[in-house]
């Protein structure tokens, strides 16, 4: 048997290379779909960009809404009795 006889050893590198690298990926997409990974990186800072958006502060928009300014209460200038 010939040690010094590489030809082929390219070959067998690049195949195991590929099978490793669909490996990994079948495995990372897998992890990605049944864990629901891409919904709890929208949906957690969503609850506060939500709160932002609609009363214009950086919390969850039940208690954002109560810090709006149409939330408190007002002093008249004139009594409309």
């Amino acid at each position: 048997m010939n040690l010094k006889n590489n030809r082929g050893q390219f070959v067998v590198e690049a195949v195991l290379l590929m099978v490793l690298s669909l490996g990994l990926l079948s495995l990372g997409l897998r992890t990605l779909r049944d864990g629901n990974v891409l919904g709890s990186f929208i949906s957690g800072p969503w609850e506060r960009v939500a709160g932002m958006i609609e009363s214009g502060s950086w919390e969850a928009p039940d208690a954002a809404a109560k810090k709006h300014p149409n939330q408190v209460g007002r002093s008249l200038s004139l009594d409309p009795k």
